[in-house]
C-alpha cells in the first residue's frame, strides 16, 4: 500500500467571502480513533443479550470474527475515502459514487440505511445510560408517564432523552467542542476498561472462572440461523469503525490521517471485543448476564470494587457521553452529505456558523426522540435500524469493486493490491448473506419480529421518496436512474 497527502487539502478549507461556511480541518486521526471508542458502547449494548441467547465462546467467536471482517472493510474504506478527502458523510458518500452510474436510488438506499443505522443507535445508547443511572444512583424512583401511543416513559427514559438533548448541543457548537469533551470520556474510558478487565484477576472476591463461559448459553438449542442473525443484530457494533471516514473533510490531513484512524481503532476493537466479554462472563456466568442484559455492568463492578461499584461505572457512564456524541456527529453529517450529493432535501445540506451541519443534527436528533418513545427495547430499535446499515457498509464495499472497474484513471493516494477485489466480493457475499438471514428471521432473537423489520424498510422507502422529491421538485430536472458524470 502506498499513501500520499494533498498538501492543498492538508492546510484546510478556505471559506470564500459572501459564501457559505465550509467545513473546518481541525482533527487529527487520534481524534477519529477517540471517536470509534462508542464502539465498546455497542459491545456492552448487546452483550447481556447475545450471550444469553448463544453463550459466551459463541458470541466471542461472532464478535471476533464479525472484527476482522470490518479490519478489512476499512481497507478498502481507506482507499476510496482518499479518493474524496473533501467529502463529508463517510461510507454513504462512497456507496453513492459507486453505484449511482448503474442505479442511483441504490445510493439513496445507501445514504439514509447509513444514518439509520447511525442516527437509531444513538436512542438505544441513551435508553441503557439511563438504565444504568437509575440503577446506580435511584433505584428507589419509580414512576411513569403514560403517553397515548408508544413506550411508557419512566426515569431512565426520561434521562435517555437528556442525554440526546445534551449529544446534539455538544455537536451543535462545533466538531472541537465535540472532540475536546470525548477526549476527557475517552481517557475515563479506559481506566473503566482496566477495572473491569484486570481488576477480577487483583480482587479474590471476583471470582473469575473461565468454565462458566460455553458455547450453549442459557437459552433453548439454536442453529446457524440463530448464530447469522445474532452476527446481523450485532453488525453496527463491530462494523463501526468505519465512522473514522465521516470525518475525512475535518482532518487535518485526510489521506494519512483518515486511513490511519480506520486501521488503528479496528485491531484497537478487535482486542476488546475478545477481553470484555471473555472477563466479563468469567466473573458473572451466563446465567446472571441473561438474567440482567443491561445492569450486568453494575452488578460486575459489584462483584469486583464492592461498595464502590457506582464510582466503577461512572467511566462506562461517560463512555455512552462519547457514544451518544459519535452517534449524532455521524448521523447528522450523513444527512449532510446525502443532501450535498442531490440525494435528499437541500434544507438539509446546509452548515450552521459555526461550521457544522446545523439542521442535519437537529433532524436526527428529533427523530431518535420519536423511536425512543414508539419502540423503546434497545433490541427493538436495533433490528430496525440494522437493516439500513449493513446495507449501506455492503453496498460501500460494492463500490469499491465498481469504482475500481468505472473509474480506474481515478487518483487514488491509496491504491491497495489486485486481491483486494477479490477480498471485496466475498465481504460483499458474506454480507448479503446476513441481511436475507437477519432480516427473514428477527423473531428468532426473541426480542423483535415483523414490526421492527417493516420499520427498517419503511425509513429506506421514506430515503427514496426524498431523493425523487429533491430531484423532480426541488431541482425540477428529469429523473435520472443512472447518473453519468
Amino acid at each position: 500500500m502506498s499513501s500520499a497527502g494533498s498538501p492543498s487539502l492538508d492546510d484546510g478549507l478556505q471559506q470564500e467571502p459572501g459564501k457559505a461556511p465550509s467545513m473546518v480541518r481541525r482533527l487529527t486521526w487520534r481524534d477519529g480513533v477517540t471517536f470509534s471508542l462508542n464502539m465498546v458502547i455497542g459491545l456492552f449494548l448487546t452483550l447481556g443479550y447475545t450471550i444469553g441467547a448463544i453463550g459466551g465462546w459463541t458470541a466471542i467467536a461472532i464478535w471476533v470474527v464479525a472484527c476482522l471482517l470490518a479490519w478489512l472493510q476499512n481497507n478498502l474504506f481507506a482507499e476510496m475515502a482518499a479518493m474524496f478527502p473533501d467529502r463529508a458523510g463517510g461510507i454513504s458518500v462512497y456507496a453513492y459514487e459507486g453505484w449511482k452510474r448503474h442505479f442511483a436510488p441504490l445510493g439513496a438506499i445507501a445514504a439514509f440505511g447509513y444514518w439509520m443505522g447511525w442516527s437509531l443507535s444513538l436512542s438505544v445508547e441513551g435508553v441503557v445510560l439511563g438504565k444504568m443511572i437509575t440503577q446506580a444512583f435511584f433505584p428507589d424512583v419509580d414512576f411513569a408517564i403514560q403517553l397515548p401511543i408508544g413506550h411508557e416513559l419512566g426515569l431512565p427514559y426520561l434521562i435517555a432523552i437528556g442525554a440526546i438533548l445534551a449529544a446534539w448541543a455538544l455537536n451543535y457548537f462545533g466538531i472541537k467542542v465535540a472532540a475536546g469533551v470525548a477526549k476527557v470520556t475517552g481517557t475515563l474510558l479506559v481506566g473503566g476498561l482496566l477495572v473491569l478487565v484486570i481488576g477480577p484477576f487483583l480482587v479474590g472476591g471476583a471470582g473469575f472462572d473461565t468454565t462458566r463461559l460455553t458455547f450453549s448459553g442459557t437459552s433453548s438449542p439454536f442453529g446457524w440461523k440463530e448464530i447469522v442473525v445474532w452476527f446481523f443484530i450485532t453488525a453496527w457494533t463491530t462494523y463501526g469503525t468505519e465512522v473514522c471516514a465521516s470525518f475525512a473533510a475535518e482532518y487535518r490531513s485526510p489521506v494519512r490521517d483518515t486511513a490511519k484512524a480506520l486501521r488503528i481503532s479496528g485491531a484497537f476493537i478487535l482486542g476488546l471485543y475478545f477481553v470484555v466479554p471473555y472477563v466479563t462472563v468469567g466473573v458473572l456466568g451466563e446465567g446472571v448476564i441473561a438474567e440482567n442484559p443491561v445492569n450486568y455492568i453494575g452488578i460486575a463492578f459489584d462483584r469486583i470494587l464492592g461498595e464502590y461499584s457506582s464510582i466503577g461505572q461512572l467511566p462506562i457512564m461517560a463512555a455512552f457521553v462519547i457514544a451518544m456524541m459519535t452517534a449524532t456527529a455521524d448521523g447528522g453529517r450523513s444527512l449532510y452529505g446525502i443532501s450535498r450529493s442531490g440525494g435528499t432535501i437541500r434544507q438539509l445540506g446546509v452548515l450552521n456558523r459555526y461550521g457544522v451541519p446545523g439542521r442535519a443534527l437537529t433532524t436526527d436528533m428529533l427523530i431518535n426522540i420519536a423511536v425512543l418513545i414508539l419502540l423503546g427495547e434497545p433490541i427493538a430499535i436495533l433490528l430496525a435500524s440494522n437493516l439500513g446499515y449493513l446495507a449501506a457498509v455492503t453496498l460501500a464495499v460494492g463500490a469499491f469493486v465498481l469504482l475500481r472497474r468505472d473509474q480506474p484513471d481515478l487518483p487514488r493516494p491509496i491504491r491497495l493490491g489486485a486481491p483486494w477485489t477479490v477480498i471485496a466480493v466475498v465481504l460483499f457475499v458474506v454480507n448479503v448473506f446476513a441481511i436475507a438471514v437477519g432480516t427473514l428471521n428477527p423473531s428468532l432473537t426473541g426480542y423483535g419480529g415483523a414490526t421492527e423489520t417493516l420499520v427498517g424498510i419503511g425509513i429506506l422507502m421514506i430515503a427514496c421518496v426524498l431523493w425523487y422529491y429533491r430531484q423532480r421538485v426541488q431541482d425540477k430536472s428529469r429523473i435520472e436512474w443512472r447518473v453519468r458524470d
